[in-house]
């Protein structure tokens, strides 16, 4: 798994979804709502592997449906149903 191309695909679909993203020093991480309007906020004192787990953590919470997703980012997502109906 290319770890750039998982950050910058998160960060197309968090556009889409008008979420703004915030990195922050020291400080809890995770998707909230800021005067009305979504951040997910990252400590840049993470490694890059526990930042792009909090992306996955906190989109597997969102409705997801009728947005166009990379396959790469499916499958972290735990999207990727051969069942699902296409």
């Amino acid at each position: 798994m290319n770890e750039t191309l998982c950050f910058q695909e998160f960060k197309n679909l968090a556009a889409r979804l008008d979420i703004e993203i915030r990195y922050i020093h020291e400080g809890p991480s995770g998707l909230c709502t800021v005067k009305g309007k979504r951040a997910l906020f990252i400590d840049k004192n993470l490694d890059r592997r526990r930042q792009l787990d909090i992306f996955v953590r906190d989109f597997k919470t969102l409705d997801l449906e009728g947005f166009f997703i990379v396959p790469v980012i499916r499958k972290l997502l735990g999207m990727d149903n051969e069942d699902a109906d296409w």
